[in-house]
């Protein structure tokens, strides 16, 4: 069996990082706009550790950017549109998901 290529690897990590139940809320959080750690995890009702790990791996992934604005880290979505009620996830190498926003 061929060793899977790294662009294969970034695709499953990528998948992966959506595929856990905070990240999908999460995604469906930043939906609307960009937002810090602190109203995520007021909005998700958890506690903002919790948040940060799942953002981290979210980021490492590329599914989301931060920015630094004075002592706060501002998330938003990177590849993401929202069209007719759903996200569309876009992976750099073209692999897509959609995800309901209901």
């Amino acid at each position: 069996m061929p060793k899977p290529s790294k662009e294969s690897k970034s695709q499953a990590d990528w998948i992966a990082a959506v595929g856990e139940p905070t990240r999908l809320a999460l995604l469906r959080a930043l939906s609307v706009g960009a937002q810090t750690v602190t109203n995520l995890a007021r909005e998700l009702g958890t506690e903002i550790v919790n948040v940060s790990h799942h953002l981290s791996v979210m980021k490492d992934a590329g599914l989301v950017t931060v920015e630094r604005d004075g002592r706060f880290m501002i998330y938003s979505l990177a590849g993401a549109a929202v069209v007719t009620g759903r996200l569309e996830l876009t992976h750099p190498s073209g692999l897509q998901l959609r995800v309901p926003l209901e």
